[in-house]
C-alpha cells in the first residue's frame, strides 16, 4: 500500500513572513522570534514519510535524489506547528526540524539534513517532553536513489520554498 501526501509549507501568515516556517534549523531556533514560542507552547509534531526530496543546487549539474533509510522503513521528521487566523479562518503551518548534515547527507546537502526520529522511544520524547538532544543529525545508514529530470519539470523550482 502506498499513500502520498503534501504538506501546505508556504501557507504563513504575512506577519510570519519575515520568519519562514519551511525548516526550523536546530543550530539558530533560540535566535529566532518563533520557534522558542512554539517550544513553550508544546506545539511539537511529527511527519510520517518513507523519504524525501533533495534537488540539485543551481550549477551542481546532479539530478534530485530521494533519500531514505536503509530497508525502506518508515520515520518520523521533527518539527513544529502553528495556528493563525485570516480572513475568519483558521489556518496552519508547519516547519520540521534540520540539523548539520552527517557524512552520508554532506555530499548531498552540505549544510542541513531534516532531523530524524525513529523509535516510538524517540517520537513520544519529542511530542511529550520536546527533548531537544534529539535534534541531531541521524547515525543509521540511509540511502539513495537519482530520480529523472523530468521531476524537476513537475517541481520547477520557482514554485518550491526552500
Amino acid at each position: 500500500m502506498e499513500a502520498r501526501w503534501w504538506c501546505q509549507w508556504d501557507n504563513s501568515p504575512r506577519w510570519e513572513a519575515k520568519y519562514p516556517t519551511f525548516n526550523a534549523r536546530v543550530e539558530t531556533m533560540h535566535e529566532k522570534k518563533l520557534w522558542p514560542k512554539l517550544l513553550e507552547k508544546a506545539q511539537r509534531c511529527l511527519f510520517p514519510i518513507d523519504s524525501f526530496y533533495e534537488w540539485p543546487v543551481k550549477g551542481k549539474g546532479r539530478p534530485p535524489v530521494e533519500i531514505f533509510l536503509k530497508g525502506r522503513e518508515p520515520f518520523t521528521l521533527a518539527g513544529l506547528w502553528s495556528r493563525y487566523y485570516e480572513n475568519g479562518k483558521t489556518r496552519y503551518s508547519f516547519a520540521s526540524f534540520t540539523t548539520e548534515p552527517n557524512p552520508f547527507m554532506r555530499p548531498l546537502h552540505d549544510t542541513a539534513m531534516p532531523v530524524i526520529l525513529t523509535s516510538l522511544d524517540e517520537q513520544k520524547l519529542w511530542l511529550l517532553e520536546g527533548d531537544e538532544a534529539l535534534l541531531r543529525p541521524y547515525e543509521a545508514e540511509m540511502e539513495y536513489q537519482e530520480l529523472p529530470d523530468t521531476l524537476e519539470k513537475l517541481f520547477p523550482e520557482e514554485n518550491r520554498k526552500y
